[in-house]
């Protein structure tokens, strides 16, 4: 069955979940960023149609259902924002505040207040309302924090970020929880309030 990667869903991020867990090196991107599939290479073992985490990976019965799956795209209008909200209950918003570099990492994280670290990157905007969220529930109780994976290369090496986005809490310098890619936001809350929860 040929694979079909909607453009009008796909981010065309540099880091793309498709392109790691591919086994046969089928998936490529364009110079647009447009990301396609070399169905000549692709053997069908569903992993991307899994991995993307919009949803924009399909799988045809044929070249005849892939090519009026390419012609829908190019004809029919699509909301992505609307279309990611009916996965993870929220629109994609923007990064909050950088405060976070290479060279202030350390020290911004040392505090005893526990300090939630959004490494940003590619698809990072779906946690945007969730971290928005958590900082106006949990406000004193806990700080968030904004790095650019993309200007921060110590960091990017020293916490092995090998995909965004990437949340990880700290609490007197010291890792105590990460979450990795994206995730429904009752996940996200479920995983937060269990790493805050005093330990008995």
């Amino acid at each position: 069955m040929p694979v079909f990667v909607d453009p009008r869903i796909c981010e065309k991020q540099q880091i793309c979940e498709l392109m790691k867990v591919c086994p046969r090196n089928a998936i490529y991107q364009r110079e647009k960023g447009t990301v396609e599939i070399d169905n000549d290479k692709c053997t069908e073992c569903m992993l991307c149609v899994k991995a993307c985490p919009y949803l924009a990976v399909k799988l045809a019965r044929d070249s005849n259902e892939l090519g009026n799956l390419i012609k829908k795209s190019k004809r029919v209008k699509l909301d992505k924002n609307a279309h990611i909200a009916k996965i993870y209950g929220s629109k994609p918003g923007k990064i909050g505040k950088v405060g976070l570099n290479d060279s202030n990492f350390k020290s911004k994280v040392i505090s005893k207040t526990p300090t939630l670290v959004s490494f940003w990157g590619a698809h990072s905007g779906v946690t945007a309302p969730f971290l928005k969220s958590i900082e106006k529930k949990y406000k004193g109780k806990i700080k968030v924090a904004y790095i650019k994976v993309a200007d921060s290369p110590k960091a990017r090496k020293k916490y092995s970020i090998t995909s965004t986005p990437t949340l990880i809490l700290f609490k007197k310098g010291k890792e105590i929880g990460r979450l990795e890619g994206i995730r429904p936001k009752e996940t996200l809350r479920i995983w937060l309030e269990m790493k805050l929860k005093p330990r008995a």
